[in-house]
């Protein structure tokens, strides 16, 4: 059986979609792959994905757009040098470092693109607000070290098209992506009955419940959300916000809604387990995910599953699941506050609009499986496995021509031809 080596720089109890898609993927490519996964050291729990090879590293106790830079050791070169083929999750620390050690020693590489590495870094450091360094040169300076990395990587997965034209906008040959759309466990995630969940934090039965489930990062847009509160209870005072997920942003928003909207009834309920995630789908009634990064997200399918309606950020194309009007609601603009409230009341005050999106949206989920995302993979994957011979015999080749020019300069030394 062949070894794959797979890269992420994220592991449990890390709660993010790189996880999620892990948690989702691993157990089926099992079936075809010897698998070791390597990734940072964030709990001492090496068997978080099942009957996977896990190695952790060290990382620095340093938040950077949601992330703790990984650290880089022998132990990353043993797993790849063992592999067949590596499959790399994202080009923070430990990704950028994969791919240089598999480029260098022959190794086909595939890259599943799951960030904007440069919308995410300009949200890290806020350079919106803080203009101490021009955007546009940092983005151009970002992209062009991600333009370094991805020449040499073999091929790319996407599972949007908006991560397939960002791909097409740095140079990538269209025959090197291969699009493998998510999909989620639709027995889990269903619609439930969120009475519990709702006498867990006192909310009344027959309130609205506008829900964000997610993590509490600028990325996710989520200021956006507690500013268009006070338009939105104006309007409809018995609403309910609730804020689900934690993050490194969490105490700034829970400061943040409690100056804009003092009176509104907002929760913030800290992490969720993802095996709990359905009880908190379950008492929402509106699902809003304005994200500045990824309009498609876990959480939306989810939601969708759940048969919520959602206000996302616009998203159209062939490859989306949205379908504006049938299963979701748009915003054109997602940091526009105005706009998210309006579009808020009109599902909070249309029952019958709200329950319609809602049916509509879990019936375009049903139609992805995971079964067919772990194909496109699979297919993608042995598309490149062959480059592995080639390669090894390149390597050698220079290697041993290396060796030949040394052999050679020593011996000219050695009859005073040449001076070293």
């Amino acid at each position: 059986m062949a070894r794959l080596c797979v890269v992420a720089d994220t592991y449990p109890p890390k709660k993010d979609g790189v996880v999620t898609f892990l948690r989702s993927v691993l157990p089926l490519l099992r079936r075809h792959y010897d698998i070791t996964l390597v990734a940072p050291r964030f709990s001492r729990e090496s068997d978080a994905f099942g009957d996977v090879e896990v190695v952790l590293t060290p990382y620095l106790p340093l938040e950077l757009a949601n992330y703790y830079p990984a650290l880089p050791e022998t132990k990353l070169a043993r797993a790849i040098r063992r592999s067949d083929v590596v499959l790399v999750n994202d080009l923070a620390p430990l990704g950028a470092a994969a791919i240089s050690l598999a480029s260098a020693l022959g190794k086909p590489i595939a890259l599943f693109c799951h960030h904007d590495e440069a919308t995410m870094l300009t949200k890290a450091f806020k350079l919106e607000e803080r203009r101490l360094i021009p955007e546009r040169g940092f983005r151009a300076a970002v992209e062009s070290i991600v333009r370094h990395y991805y020449s040499r990587v073999d091929l790319f997965f996407v599972a949007t098209s908006r991560f397939k034209r960002k791909l097409l906008r740095l140079g990538i040959p269209e025959n090197k992506i291969v699009f493998a759309p998510f999909a989620i466990d639709a027995s889990r995630f269903r619609p439930g009955d969120g009475r519990e969940m709702r006498r867990r934090y006192g909310i009344p039965e027959e309130a609205k419940v506008v829900l964000y489930l997610g993590r509490m990062s600028h990325e996710k847009n989520v200021e956006t959300i507690i500013r268009a509160i006070p338009r939105v209870v104006e309007e409809e005072p018995s609403t309910w916000f609730v804020f689900a997920g934690g993050g490194a942003r969490l105490e700034e928003y829970r400061s943040l809604a409690a100056r804009v909207a003092p009176h509104a009834k907002v929760v913030f309920t800290g992490w969720v387990e993802w095996e709990r995630a359905a009880d908190y789908y379950a008492m929402g009634d509106v699902f809003v995910f304005p994200s500045l990064h990824e309009a498609q997200a876990f959480v939306t399918m989810e939601a969708m599953a759940c048969e919520l309606a959602l206000v996302v950020s616009r998203d159209e194309g062939e490859d989306s699941y949205y379908r504006e009007g049938e299963n979701c609601i748009f915003v054109d603009d997602p940091l526009d506050e105005r706009e998210l409230a309006e579009k808020v009341l009109l599902l909070l005050r249309d029952n019958k609009l709200r329950r319609r999106l809602g049916r509509n949206a879990r019936q375009s989920i049903l139609s992805y499986s995971w079964e067919e995302h772990v194909e496109r993979l699979m297919e993608g994957l042995r598309r490149i496995e062959h480059k592995r011979s080639s390669r090894r015999r390149r390597v050698r080749r220079l290697l041993l021509n290396k060796y030949l020019a040394g052999a050679m300069l020593l011996y000219w030394a050695s009859r005073g031809k040449i001076g070293i």
